[in-house]
């Protein structure tokens, strides 16, 4: 058999941050990358499959884990590397099998495990939806909350516009399938009711139009069966569906959890509501 002298530190260490395992296997250690690497398909699983990003120490918590493994799967790399110096080669230690492994976990088993996150992380980049939601917050949504329910009023939810599908919202559900809504100077009223919205904030008190719409009054509409409609907690910097009109549920990707990020440190692992 042909024997290789010498191994190099650095490949290993840069194969194991290409693909979790493929040091240990440039080290000629083949079960011990099976067993690494199933360790990390255990942890992407617990990702994938549990409610843990459901809150912020959850999602600490798988964080630090993941991170703490990949870690060690790099160290335990480098440092056989270091320690065996050379090995026998296997069939297996060729360098095309080398890039074959990592597109294969590039381009066949990456892209099924992000589209399979039920959890995804959003920034706010304008104060459309203050004070609730701030300039610089950084936020966690389930993509997977309405998959067997409907969208409540009040709750925050991402969305794409049919008029910009590359975009994403972020407003609050205010009127569901089937009520009659109408904004009258600035008040909601459902099916003639007044709403109560406490989190709703406006800095004009004049009542008139939002650039050129007359955002202050709307309606009354009724809300088709399968859409919402949605505003934005500033009222008078908002541009909602008094402008554009109702939101297809179809188009709704997920519900608001939880702040994990902001410039005010105090709001950090807040919940929506």
């Amino acid at each position: 058999m042909e024997i290789l002298k010498k191994r190099r530190p650095i490949v290993a260490l840069l194969l194991s941050f290409l693909t979790p395992g493929l040091g240990q296997i440039y080290n000629g250690q083949l079960k011990r990358a099976v067993i690494l690497y199933s360790v990390t398909l255990l942890l992407t699983m617990l990702r994938l499959f549990t409610d843990l990003f459901s809150t912020l120490h959850g999602m600490v918590f798988c964080l630090l884990s993941a991170v703490g493994f990949f870690l060690f799967i790099m160290f335990d790399a480098l440092y056989n590397a270091i320690r065996l110096k050379e090995i026998t080669l296997r069939k297996y230690n060729r360098w095309y099998l080398y890039v074959t492994v990592v597109l294969i976990q590039i381009f066949v088993i990456s892209p099924p495990t992000r589209s399979l996150m039920s959890f995804e992380a959003y920034k706010i980049p304008a104060p459309s939806m203050a004070p609730t939601l701030q300039v610089g917050d950084y936020l966690v949504i389930n993509k997977k909350h309405y998959n067997k329910r409907r969208p409540e009023r009040n709750d925050i939810v991402v969305f794409r516009h049919l008029g910009e599908p590359s975009k994403d919202y972020v407003k609050r559900v205010i009127g569901l399938p089937g009520e009659k809504i109408e904004v009258r100077h600035k008040k909601v009223f459902i099916h003639g009711e007044p709403l109560e919205e406490p989190f709703e904030t406006s800095d004009d008190t004049t009542i008139g139009s939002i650039n050129g719409a007359p955002g202050d009054n709307f309606g009354p509409a009724l809300v088709p069966i399968g859409s919402i409609f949605v505003m934005e907690d500033n009222r008078d910097h908002s541009y909602d569906s008094r402008f554009w009109g109702f939101v297809d549920i179809s188009e709704v990707k997920g519900k608001v959890l939880y702040i994990y990020w902001a410039k005010d440190k105090s709001r950090i692992g807040m919940e929506i509501r």
